[in-house]
């Protein structure tokens, strides 16, 4: 008897740096079972440390780059790099790849497409939300990560019933460290009692940190010895820096930059903050449910399909510096509420949010969307596909 090859996906997006759709992507390949599935990753723009990670699980990545604005020859280039390929299924994440994979896909006649809407910063032009109706027609499976996303595709005249809800999962196992609080405050150099808050972003305008240092000052009208670590990095720290030393905070802000013990850092916070402007599903904030935390989170994009609002965590309107301020100071006047708010967030991870969940569910839509296991190429005629370090083709 024949034994029926694995499915081939291939996944197109802008790059594998650090950020919460690329954690994604490297969470599901490395979770989908390498006996059903033969993974692949193409960037458009970059590849990025992720790609190297994915490597040494055997999943290769690609840098097929595209040049600046429309390119439409980029189309006809990745169509000839997906007929050389020959993948059962193509996924593509975000607008850009659903523009030039979608075209290129049907171009190379991959059996089934799949596209994912991980939100965006920005609303689209007309012509672009013309487009995405047509493209829409076009892919075999729509899949979004919050209702925010499925409200917005229908706006953009995407028919509710061909829409998909998958929310992001995270590793919960990652997360239960035990209560290093104190052996972490010590390194830190904080004292047990001292208010420790906390915000996990990357420094860039969409997650608004200004306006969380605009809110510190009320925060230390009622606390005056707490502290705001500041965890990520990126393109905004000197002016957010700049910022600290104009509202006089220098003692009460400390930048940590890029962390790889963010589970220990949670286990000392007493709450964590996230004050975007946009979010899709914020991966950021699913890890801090899976660690227990009381959080508060501006009410926007899917932020309230993770928090329920007082239940869960609190959410405040977008700057609002005022109602920001007051609902960190209500979770630090109140520790055993901020600890009971903390573990049913905790609860409702476990029953939403984890990544196995999230695995199962696109493993659901490979398999509804796939070829027949009849049509498939049997193991041994089927091409043998690279693995191991990223390769590049510019």
């Amino acid at each position: 008897m024949t034994e029926v090859a694995p499915l081939k996906v291939v996944h197109l997006l802008q790059g594998l740096e650090v950020g919460g759709l690329e954690i994604m992507v490297a969470h599901l390949l490395e979770r989908l079972d390498p006996r059903r599935f033969q993974s692949q990753v193409i960037g458009y723009d970059s590849l990025g440390p992720l790609a190297y990670r994915l490597g040494m699980s055997g999943i290769p990545a690609f840098l097929l780059k595209r040049r600046p604005g429309v390119d439409v020859r980029y189309i006809l280039r990745l169509a000839r790099h997906l007929a050389a390929i020959r993948p059962h299924i193509l996924h593509l994440h975000n607008p850009t790849a659903f523009f030039y994979g979608t075209l290129a896909g049907k171009l190379a006649r991959v059996p089934c497409i799949v596209y994912t809407e991980h939100g965006r910063d920005l609303a689209s032009s007309k012509r672009n939300q013309y487009l995405h109706r047509l493209l829409g027609r076009l892919v075999n499976r729509i899949v979004v990560v919050s209702e925010s996303g499925r409200a917005l595709l229908q706006a953009e005249g995407i028919p509710g019933e061909r829409i998909l809800t998958i929310h992001n999962g995270v590793d919960a196992a990652r997360f239960l460290i035990g209560e290093d609080r104190w052996g972490m405050r010590a390194r830190l150099g904080f004292d047990h009692e001292q208010p420790l808050l906390g915000i996990v972003a990357r420094l860039d305008a969409i997650k608004n940190h200004a306006s969380l240092l605009r809110a510190l000052p009320r925060v230390m009208q009622t606390h005056p010895d707490a502290t705001l670590l500041i965890i990520g990095d990126g393109p905004l720290r000197a002016d957010l820096e700049r910022q600290v030393s104009e509202l006089g905070l220098g003692r009460s802000v400390r930048f940590l930059g890029t962390r790889d013990d963010v589970p220990e850092l949670l286990a000392t916070l007493d709450v964590v903050v996230l004050c975007s402007l946009s979010e899709g599903l914020s991966l950021t904030l699913l890890e801090q449910s899976a660690a227990g935390k009381p959080m508060v989170a501006t009410d926007v994009g899917g932020n309230q399909e993770i928090i329920e609002d007082g239940q869960t965590g609190l959410l405040v309107p977008v700057n609002d510096e005022e109602a920001l301020a007051s609902a960190i100071n209500r979770l630090l006047d109140d520790p055993e509420r901020a600890h009971s708010i903390g573990r049913a967030a905790r609860l409702q991870f476990m029953r939403e949010f984890t990544v196995a969940r999230m695995v199962s569910r696109y493993v659901e839509v490979y398999e509804g969307c796939a070829p027949a296991a009849s049509s498939r190429m049997p193991k041994e005629a089927d091409a043998p596909t690279p693995a191991g370090a990223p390769g590049v083709e510019c």
